[in-house]
């Protein structure tokens, strides 16, 4: 009887290896397999990255125009303000 489950036992854990086994196996070539197309989606990626750093350096830039244009327009309105109270 404890023969038996040694031999069960034995024949399981062989089972469970050559399984994992066969599936890193395959894992391995279907990497091999694919390597142009990771290279390629890496480098995709990156570009990607590199316009979306330049348009956020646009838009800080935008944004710092457009902070002088509100500024100008304030000091406008105020002068204006300014220049009609002093009328009445």
């Amino acid at each position: 009887m404890i023969i038996e489950g040694v031999k069960l036992m034995f024949v399981g854990m062989t089972t469970v290896l050559l399984f994992l086994s066969l599936m890193i196996l395959l894992i391995q070539f279907v990497s091999f397999l694919t390597r142009d197309a990771t290279a390629r989606e890496l480098e995709a990626i990156q570009k990607e990255r590199e316009l979306q750093s330049l348009k956020r350096k646009k838009k800080k830039e935008a944004s710092a125009d457009s902070d002088e244009d509100i500024a100008v327009i304030a000091a406008a309105i105020a002068a204006f303000e300014a220049e009609r109270f002093a009328r009445t």
